[in-house]
């Protein structure tokens, strides 16, 4: 299989158009046309509906698109590995995360790590929550760094902890809660509540209500959102209550926003290094190391 026609397929598949894929590569519409249709016949399955204006994948060609993007990223990352290599003897270690709380758990060990070995570049890359698992076992990244709920029963993925927290209750200078020092169960629940939603931190988002559940509560959760920046818009607009991890920063926030401890609460959380037990990664090895030394301590 020609590798560029799935790039062609990508662009495609983003730029809704014909024309807007041939400008981004610097082709002609008729070589991108003709790209697409080999796929087509390779597969023996229609994967663009022609017929739509924008142009919209069937659902073959949305399940294609999917394992598309990651055999891309395969391949870049591959490419990108030998040409270090070849060039400067150097190895790569791409590291996946979903939140900054998951880097903070890192940083301590970075620094000597570089220093024993200079050899190893590192590379970081910001993925969903819901997605840290696949994207691991499906090796496009070395180690994900992530909240343990993410691997659960996952076999083939072994991890090891960096840090273990409470989350606390995220509350507004305008809502009543604001000036208590901590928060009891009984007290949380009487208000209603904003979370990030399960399409963005899949097992999490409902790793929390049982939590809550254990708790001996439902929760009201009045809005999702899909990111940290918007759940912390609704906690100020709204005063709606939001759980955060005891490590996370509000240093921008700090006059807006206070992280209050609960009360003897199941709302607890690990934050682990997963990795593939059969990643044959030299850097790897290198790295857990590190991360086994640091942690020990």
């Amino acid at each position: 299989m020609n590798i560029k026609r799935i790039k062609y397929f990508i662009d495609l598949v983003e730029c809704r158009n014909f024309t807007e894929t041939a400008k981004k590569n610097f082709v002609s519409q008729t070589t991108v046309s003709q790209q697409i249709a080999a796929l087509e016949d390779e597969f023996n399955t229609q994967l663009i509906d022609r017929k739509q204006i924008p142009i919209e994948p069937t659902k073959a060609g949305w399940l294609f698109y999917g394992e598309a993007v990651v055999l891309w990223k395969h391949y870049n990352r591959m490419k990108m590995n030998m040409e270090n290599f070849q060039k400067y003897n150097i190895q790569l270690l791409s590291i996946e995360y979903a939140a900054i709380t998951d880097v903070q758990s890192l940083l301590k060990l970075i620094p000597s790590f570089k220093e024993k070995h200079p050899n190893i570049k590192l590379e970081l890359h910001k993925v969903l929550l819901k997605d840290i698992a696949e994207l691991l076992q499906k090796g496009v990244y070395d180690v994900a760094v992530a909240f343990d709920s993410e691997f659960e029963g996952k076999k083939d993925i072994r991890t090891y902890p960096l840090y273990s927290g409470r989350y606390c209750a995220a509350v507004s200078k305008q809502h009543p809660l604001f000036h208590y020092e901590s928060i009891s169960k009984d007290k949380i629940y009487e208000y209603p509540l904003v979370m990030l939603s399960p399409t963005a931190i899949g097992n999490s988002y409902y790793l929390m209500i049982r939590h809550a559940i254990a708790d001996g509560y439902h929760p009201n959760i009045q809005r999702t959102a899909d990111d940290v920046e918007t759940e912390l818009f609704y906690i100020i607009t709204e005063n709606l209550i939001g759980f955060f991890p005891d490590n996370y920063h509000l240093a921008y926030l700090k006059e807006e926003v206070r992280l209050i401890p609960l009360e003897d609460s199941h709302h607890t959380f690990k934050i682990e290094a997963g990795y593939l037990k059969n990643n044959t990664n030299p850097a790897l090895q290198a790295f857990l190391q590190q991360i086994r030394h640091s942690f020990s301590q």
